[in-house]
């Protein structure tokens, strides 16, 4: 079964900070934006997700239509998430993500590798996990970066 984050009974955490010594010179922004784009989807706080995105972005995620791309991306994929749980009765989710393997910075573009554990609880009471890679790439609108293109890669979840 294809799963991705809902907006219900999320749970995600970015362990950036302890990464953050050893990343590359102007790779703590970048970080900085996933770090508040998974903490407002952990809160909920979906303007602050949608926020997180350029105008037109794309996102490439493993349920269908498995991408979304132009003006209302992030809102449609958020939509996507929440009809999947509910279809696949998930009562809970929460993704992991560790400190990046990745992250470079030409500019006004940057390219960040995050891998991520997506764990989540169905009905029943049985988990399933998958392990995953998170590849953001980025663009600098102003003084602010943006999320111009997300993409989850992974094997399908299994107990």
């Amino acid at each position: 079964m294809s799963l991705a984050v809902p907006t219900i009974a999320v749970a995600l955490s970015l362990l950036a900070s302890a990464a953050d010594a050893q990343l590359a010179p102007g790779a703590a922004p970048v970080i900085a934006v996933i770090s508040r784009m998974t903490d407002a989807v952990n809160r909920g706080d979906l303007p602050t997700v949608f926020a997180a995105f350029t105008p037109s972005p794309t996102i490439v995620e493993d349920l269908a239509p498995y991408r979304w791309q132009g003006p209302g991306t992030p809102q449609a994929w958020i939509e996507g998430m929440g009809a999947n749980a509910q279809a696949h009765g998930i009562t809970t989710i929460n993704m992991r993500l560790a400190p990046p393997t990745r992250i470079d910075v030409s500019s006004d573009r940057a390219y960040a590798i995050v891998p991520g554990q997506l764990s989540y609880t169905l009905k029943d009471g049985h988990s399933e996990h998958a392990d995953g890679l998170i590849t953001v790439l980025l663009q600098q609108v102003g003084a602010d970066w943006k999320i111009d293109t997300l993409i989850w890669s992974g094997p399908q979840a299994t107990r």
